[in-house]
């Protein structure tokens, strides 16, 4: 296999490093650093004033009522009183006492597979992910409990299969503050770097007993941005190597260079296409159905993902199948999430828990903005069941609306 003077792109490129030495230089220290600071800043954030912090990664089981009463992070709530929407409806402007009407949610299970290979170091990606589930997840409270995997393993080697890192738990009540799951999912992921190979399949196979043996209906949403690898039984043709399928340096694609028959672990770099699959149509032969994200970078294996959401019973139905994300922009990855988000748990009729004792003191808040309650794009109330209607349901089903919340003890905003 010809000698390389620059490091590789892709998925493989610190995996690489271990696997051929002499081909690659690994990211420097100096730039895993650069990538990992801002998410390591919000762990510090986090842990100010509270001692009941997680190990470095592992299931971790926040203190219910603990956080951090100090610091703050742009888009989350920090203190041990919960954050109110804007209650400044009473008359003339005047503040009006308003509390959170309890929901009836039979919360759904979404369990998070991400994929911490070496090049998600690149662009942020690994940061990028990590904020966007944050804010998902504080966004749908309680309506949603999630968990989390990573792959690879971030305490083995560079092809370890992943591993449970956060047990589902339910989010936090009122919806669009941060509480205690949240706050120790956003400290367990940022103590995480990226870091490996692709091991896709493996993972898969090895949480396939966890997701099953969850209560209630449950959800896989696997975030990627290369192709699975890391089978060191895998042989392949030049067309199914990553290295030549990426373009890494001496090996185009197509050849004529197999880079993949290279006897010291290039069978590693083989794409580990049908495991993946099958790995994919077992988690969706339990019931549970597999979304499928692919993060910048993954444009190279468009056909598999494609392959792997029909597996998992997710395919949009038209190309790409599954959720394409171009941008490393960070709100790209926040849409793609908040879309599969409301496919699960978007509903335009909402259960209370108890009849408001005064129909004309409720109110629907968006994003801690209240929706007019007239007029085709209003909403009802019919005791306990409230009823979002026209544009403004439409905007819950498509995933542009994640906190929503009934408030009750300010005059109903009609129009």
């Amino acid at each position: 296999m010809p000698q390389h003077s620059e490091a590789p792109s892709g998925a493989w490129r610190l995996l690489r490093s271990t696997l051929v030495p002499a081909c690659v230089h690994p990211p420097s220290r100096a730039r895993v650093a650069a990538v990992a600071a801002p998410v390591l800043a919000l762990a510090a954030a986090l842990g100010c004033g509270s001692s009941d912090l997680p190990p470095t990664y592992g299931n971790y089981i926040p203190s219910q009522g603990s956080g951090g009463d100090g610091g703050s992070i742009p888009g989350f709530s920090f203190g041990a009183n919960p954050r109110v929407p804007m209650c400044s409806l009473g008359p003339e402007g005047g503040v009006c006492a308003c509390a959170d009407e309890p929901l009836v949610i039979d919360a759904p299970n979404l369990y998070f597979v991400l994929d911490r290979s070496g090049s998600m170091a690149e662009m942020n990606k690994w940061t990028n992910v990590q904020i966007a589930l944050q804010n998902l997840v504080v966004a749908l409270g309680p309506r949603a409990n999630v968990g989390a995997a990573v792959f690879p393993n971030p305490s083995e080697d560079q092809c370890a299969p992943g591993v449970e890192v956060f047990r589902t738990q339910p989010g936090d009540r009122p919806a669009g503050a941060l509480g205690a799951t949240e706050a120790a999912l956003i400290t367990v992921l940022s103590r995480i770097s990226a870091s490996g190979g692709t091991p896709t399949a493996a993972t898969l196979s090895a949480l396939l007993g966890t997701v099953s043996s969850l209560a209630g209906k449950t959800y896989v949403i696997l975030a990627t941005d290369g192709g699975p690898n890391c089978n060191a039984a895998a042989r392949c043709t030049v067309d199914l190597c990553t290295f030549n399928i990426e373009n890494d340096t001496g090996c185009p694609p197509g050849g004529p260079t197999n880079c993949c028959a290279d006897p010291n672990g290039g069978a590693f770099a083989c794409l580990d296409q049908e495991p993946t699959i099958d790995a994919v149509r077992a988690i969706a032969a339990a019931g549970i159905p597999v979304y499928v994200v692919g993060v910048p970078g993954s444009a190279p294996y468009a056909s598999l993902l494609d392959d792997l959401a029909m597996a998992g019973g997710t395919a949009r139905g038209s190309e790409p199948q599954y959720y394409a994300i171009d941008s490393a922009d960070q709100s790209a990855l926040q849409a793609a999430l908040s879309g599969i988000a409301a496919k699960i748990t978007g509903t335009c009729t909402l259960a209370l828990g108890n009849a408001p004792p005064d129909p004309g003191l409720v109110n629907v808040f968006f994003d801690e903005h209240p929706v007019p309650q007239s007029g085709p794009d209003g909403w009802t109330l019919d005791g306990t069941t409230v009823t979002i209607t026209g544009a403004s349901c439409q905007k819950i089903l498509d995933g542009d609306v994640l906190d929503v919340r009934i408030v009750a003890g300010c005059p109903t905003v009609t129009y």
